[in-house]
This record gives C-alpha cells, sequence and structure tokens, in this order.
C-alpha cells in the first residue's frame, strides 16, 4: 500500500513492503546476482535502512492520529481539547501537619520564601516540603504544615514522616501524629479528558436536555450532574413540578452553574430545587434560577479477607485505600464487584468475600444498591468498612 492520505485516514506501507521496495532498488543498481539474505552485509543494510523509514513513517502517523481528540495524547490532547473549550483539570497537593521537634532556636524555611524549602520524608521515599517558614523557631515541639513535593494523591499514614531530608541543627525529631489534613487529587488522565470531551460535544445538540448536562460537565469545578425533565402536566416520581426540570449539581460555582440553565433552559419551562441564583438578563431585569446540591450519603461496606498463601496485612491502611479510591458521582450505585475489584488492585494478595453494600447500615445487598434519594452522591468512610 503506498504511503498516502485520503478520504479513509492515513496509510502507511508495511515493513515488509518497504524490504521489497529496497531490495528491488538494489537489484537495479548492482543485478540481480546480489546477494540479499538477511545475514548479509547487503541485507542487513538493507533491514536498517527499512527500520529508519518505518520509524519516520510511524512518527507521521503518530502526528496525524495527534490531530484527533479520541486519539491524541498529553499535550497534544489538551491542545485538541482546547479548540472545544474544555481544559484538563489540573491536580493538587497532599497536605499534612508534621510535629518538628528542636532543642535550640532555628530558622526553617518554607516554600512561600524558596524553592529549596525545608523538606522531610516518610519510610516510602516522598518527600514534603514546609509550606510558609519560621524564623527564630523557639526550642520545643510545634505541628508545621508541610506539602507534598510531587503533585496527585500521596498516600501518608501517621508515624511515617520520620526522615530529614534537609539537615538542620537542632531539629532533633520528626514525626507525623495524623495522615493527611488534605488529600490531593491526580491531575486529570488523558481517558479522563476523552470521555469529558466526547460528553461535552452534545453541547450544539438538538433539545436542551443533552445540552445542558454537557453544559454543565464542562464548567471548572463540576464533577457529575443529573438534569431530569417533566413534560407532563402533572408532578412526576421525582417530585418534578409539571413542565419543570431538576437539576443537581455536584461542584462548580453558583454562578456558573445558574448561567448555564439559563442558557440551555427551555422558555416557560418551571424548575425545581433549593438553591435559588438571580441571573440578571439582557434588559437588565434580574431571572431566578432554581437547581440543588448534591446531598452526600452514607455508603456501609463489609467484607471478608483471605491472604493468598497466608499471612497478615493492614487493615486500617487497606481501608483508607479503598475510601480514596471508591469515587461516586450523582446516584452513582455501588456494587460488590467493584469493591473486590478495588481490593486485589490495592494488594494482589488480598482475596474480598462474601461482599455487602448498604445505603443505611442495616440492609444489606449482596450484588448493588442505589443511594436513597436521586440527589444523593454516596461517600465512603473508614468507619462504615467493616472486615468480618
Amino acid at each position: 500500500m503506498p504511503n498516502l492520505i485520503d478520504g479513509q485516514g492515513i496509510h502507511k506501507e508495511s515493513y515488509a513492503e518497504t524490504v521489497a521496495a529496497l531490495q528491488a532498488a538494489f537489484k537495479t543498481i548492482y543485478g540481480v546476482d546480489i546477494n540479499l539474505d538477511s545475514n548479509s552485509p547487503d541485507g542487513q543494510i538493507i533491514g536498517i535502512f527499512a527500520l529508519a523509514k518505518q520509524d519516520f513513517l510511524d512518527l507521521i502517523v503518530q502526528d496525524y492520529n495527534s490531530k484527533d481528540p479520541d486519539q491524541a495524547v498529553g499535550a497534544a490532547l489538551d491542545a485538541v481539547c482546547a479548540l472545544c473549550g474544555i481544559y484538563r483539570k489540573g491536580g493538587t497537593y497532599t497536605k499534612v501537619t508534621v510535629q518538628i521537634t528542636n532543642d535550640r532556636t532555628v530558622d526553617l524555611v518554607g516554600l512561600d520564601t524558596s524553592a529549596n524549602p525545608y523538606t522531610v520524608a516518610d519510610q516510602n521515599g516522598n518527600e514534603f516540603q514546609l509550606i510558609e517558614g519560621e524564623t527564630a523557631l523557639a526550642a520545643g515541639t510545634h505541628n508545621l504544615n508541610f506539602r507534598a513535593k510531587n503533585i496527585g494523591a500521596v498516600q501518608v499514614q501517621a508515624d511515617t514522616i520520620t526522615t530529614a531530608v534537609t539537615i538542620v541543627l537542632g531539629v532533633t525529631a520528626i514525626n507525623n501524629p495524623a495522615g493527611p489534613y488534605e488529600d490531593g487529587v491526580d491531575q486529570e488522565t488523558d481517558a479522563q479528558l476523552r470521555l469529558r470531551r466526547q460528553k461535552s460535544t452534545s453541547g450544539p445538540a438538538q433539545g436542551f436536555l443533552s445540552s445542558l448536562r454537557a453544559g454543565l460537565l464542562a464548567l471548572d469545578g463540576v464533577t457529575s450532574c443529573l438534569v431530569f425533565e417533566n413534560n407532563t402536566g402533572e408532578a412526576d416520581v421525582n417530585s418534578v413540578p409539571g413542565h419543570s426540570i431538576w437539576v443537581i449539581v455536584d461542584g462548580g460555582s453558583d454562578a456558573d452553574i445558574a448561567e448555564t440553565i439559563y442558557k440551555y433552559r427551555n422558555a416557560g419551562a418551571g424548575m425545581k430545587g433549593t438553591e435559588i441564583v438571580q441571573v440578571t438578563q439582557v434588559d437588565g431585569s434580574v431571572f431566578p434560577i432554581y437547581f440543588d446540591r448534591a446531598v452526600e450519603s452514607d455508603l456501609y461496606v463489609r467484607f471478608e479477607i483471605d491472604v493468598i498463601g497466608g499471612g497478615s496485612y493492614d487493615a486500617d491502611f487497606l481501608k483508607s485505600q479503598l475510601v480514596l479510591l471508591y469515587e461516586f458521582g450523582i446516584y452513582d450505585p455501588a456494587d460488590v464487584a467493584s469493591v473486590a475489584s478495588i481490593i486485589k488492585g490495592i494488594n494482589p494478595q488480598l482475596v474480598a468475600s462474601s461482599v455487602a453494600v448498604s445505603n443505611n447500615g442495616t440492609d444489606w445487598l449482596t450484588d448493588l444498591v442505589y443511594p436513597i434519594s436521586k440527589q444523593d452522591k454516596f461517600v465512603l468512610t473508614e468507619e462504615n468498612i467493616e472486615i468480618l
């Protein structure tokens, strides 16, 4: 197949086709009796030329694919999504309080004044930097706030940050009495960004429902949303009044949400919700926009744990990881298969059995469970995880 771009996309010749073309060229120049076996000098140089050409063709294909938001990666994906007004959600830093004990007056440099702040580390080598510096810190034990050096989710357990990376004379002990007071969030992955861009493309679609949902999901800080429409003349099963909509949003600012609802809302459509935001119209008058915020609802999980090959495991760490990794959108169900899968991902040696989930801590199900209300979003805490 020749190297070309047509209505079907980009095409490039295969490695075998490149080798065949080079062999034909060599025979034209040096005669048909030339030895082009793969173990001959000429055969080897043909192989080198063919591989170099294939590398070049692969680079061209990658550049071509980088224009497609469903195939682009990294910075190329950021550039394509920016054309749609979609930007990658950045990560945040994990923050933790560390006790610093010193036997004399010391100065500790922070991120607020230096690019090389006072730094400590945990037993896994994760480094944490002092957020605000301390000048003439008197002898004693002090609780100071540190930030992980690397952005994103960094797992921190109590009593693990004990190592000084920056050596300061007078500092005699380092320890974190508790886990982080603020968990970091990983930067949005390529797969997550692609999915969010795909959802946003329904913005210009006919019918306001898809457009409104896409517009809300594109807002900064919005993590999930639900939009219910009742086009009948009477209240429906969700208590949405006739000819009205019910918008539920998790994250984002009230003003941005209200502006988006105002933009996409059908003329004359009523709205359900306890949040009220006044939007200023073109003529200067104000128009009230109603919507609801997601309500956090406790999820309860219980299971048994077996360790492959025997041995022990850290139950507290397992619970903390499960809480961190099992996330939900509005009215997303919790299912036992996801719980078992996440546990296996945390530690491949662990096998979860007799898994059950509940939305009230009393009635347990062995398949899946939904939040009690359409407005609810499950939240899992360590206190609501029971290991049998």
